[in-house]
């Protein structure tokens, strides 16, 4: 197995071949700290008043970022959300109005 260092070929190669962004604002809980999605290590980023309060680390936990989209939908709830947790979650239907 080769195993190659990060130099500006392999990152150009893997941007052409990785279809998402680096960063993916999931939304703001109802606390108004933001949570970022960062594709490129599997970790959430919480940004509350331009300063970083959490960073937590999906693949260690052996989680997904569904996970913690259900997480926070749990303990604070989104007022804005960009990110879904499945397809169904991302259009209201009467029940949530």
């Amino acid at each position: 197995m080769s195993i190659q260092p990060r130099t500006p070929e392999t990152v150009s190669a893997r941007s052409r071949t990785d279809h998402r962004p680096d960063y993916i604002l999931v939304g703001i809980d109802t606390e108004d700290a933001h949570h970022v999605y960062q594709t490129t290590d599997e970790t959430v980023h919480v940004i509350h008043d331009t300063d970083r309060t959490c960073r937590y680390n999906l693949a260690t936990h052996n989680q997904r970022i569904y996970d913690w989209i259900e997480y926070v939908k749990a303990e604070r709830g989104f007022t804005t959300q960009h990110l879904f947790s499945s397809l169904s979650s991302a259009f209201p239907n009467g029940d949530d109005q």
